[in-house]
C-alpha cells in the first residue's frame, strides 16, 4: 500500500493536512501557508492536527511515506555511485557493487510467491 491510498482511509480533512505538511500536492506549485489550509479544510486552527501527530496513525502514515521515499533515495545514491564508479573511483566501485546485491537481494524476496510470468520458466532443457 503506498501513501496515498493509505491516506484514503482517514477523513478529508487529515488526508489534506498530511499531503499540506509534507508537501505531497500534486497538482499544486505554491504551497498553501497554513491559513489557506484552515480555509479549505474549513477549521479554525490546526490544533486537532498537532494532537493527531501524536497518534499511532499518524506515525504510520509518515512511515509509508518515509518508505516510499527510499526508492528515490536509492536512484541518487545509484546514480552518484555509478559515476563515480565509471571514472574509477574504488569505493564509488564497491557501492555500485553493493548496491546491485542489495538490488537483487530486494527484487528476489518482493518476487517471492509470485506467479510466473514466463510461460517457459517451468520448462528443462536438455
Amino acid at each position: 500500500m503506498n501513501i496515498y491510498e493509505a491516506l484514503n482511509t482517514v477523513s478529508w480533512k487529515k488526508k489534506e493536512y498530511f499531503l499540506w505538511k509534507h508537501n505531497l500536492s500534486v497538482l499544486r506549485e505554491v504551497p498553501l501557508t497554513e491559513e489557506e489550509l484552515c480555509k479549505k479544510i474549513k477549521s479554525q486552527s490546526l490544533s486537532y492536527m498537532h494532537k493527531w501527530e501524536k497518534t499511532d496513525q499518524y506515525h504510520y502514515f509518515v512511515n509509508l511515506y518515509i518508505e516510499s521515499q527510499a526508492g528515490k533515495d536509492l536512484e541518487e545514491l545509484y546514480a552518484i555511485a555509478k559515476e563515480k564508479a565509471s571514472v574509477g573511483d574504488e569505493k564509488g566501485i564497491k557501492l555500485l557493487l553493493d548496491l546491485h546485491k542489495q538490488v537483487q537481494a530486494y527484487n528476489k524476496q518482493a518476487n517471492k510467491g509470485k506467479p510466473s510470468t514466463n510461460t517457459y520458466d517451468e520448462l528443462e532443457l536438455e
